[in-house]
């Protein structure tokens, strides 16, 4: 009687965990207005970052990229020109197959890649530093400036100055990511 009674036990337990609803619920409209106002007590703070729990990019100091012209120049970029809240966007076709948008908001994201290499302005080959390769056919690419005919970056000039340079898509051959 003990043994049927465990094994029913055990059944019914079992039932109950299976069919739980495995879906997430919609925060409420008061669990949302505490999130916001965390979130803007958070960006107010001063570099409190260990207190608020607020992640900040690390600032690099040296050179974090650069382009290479098809004249054999190389211009290297400082610091990328935000097009809105993306350092890059890509639109097109990976692989000539699937319609892809690609866009990163966090520098660390960005550095993942180590080269885009251009066969011309709306064909282009990303390498990744995992040794992963995206072909886009058809495909735009957006790097500081939403113009379909510049790329917009900084970089120091002679005086050590940051300076914001546009440079034409058609004249770039590649551009190295550190």
């Amino acid at each position: 009687m003990r043994t049927i009674f465990l094994t029913l036990l055990l059944l019914l337990t079992l039932t109950a965990c299976g069919t739980k609803d495995a879906t997430t619920e919609e925060p409420t409209a008061e669990a949302a207005a505490t999130e916001e106002s965390a979130a803007a007590e958070a960006s107010t703070a001063e570099d409190d970052s260990d207190i608020t729990g607020v992640a900040k990019e690390k600032m690099t100091t040296g050179p974090i990229g650069n382009i290479r012209l098809k004249d054999g120049s190389a211009i290297e970029i400082t610091e990328f020109k935000k097009l809105g809240k993306y350092y890059i966007y890509v639109s097109g076709k990976l692989n000539g197959r699937s319609s892809t948008v690609i866009s990163f908001t966090r520098l660390r994201d960005v550095q993942r890649w180590g080269a885009v290499m251009f066969k011309d302005p709306y064909n282009f080959i990303i390498t990744t530093k995992a040794g992963k390769e995206l072909r886009f056919l058809d495909s735009r690419l957006y790097l500081g400036s939403d113009s379909p005919e510049t790329y917009s970056f900084y970089t120091t000039n002679e005086r050590y100055q940051k300076e914001l340079i546009e440079v034409k898509k058609s004249n770039v051959d590649s551009i190295n990511i550190n």
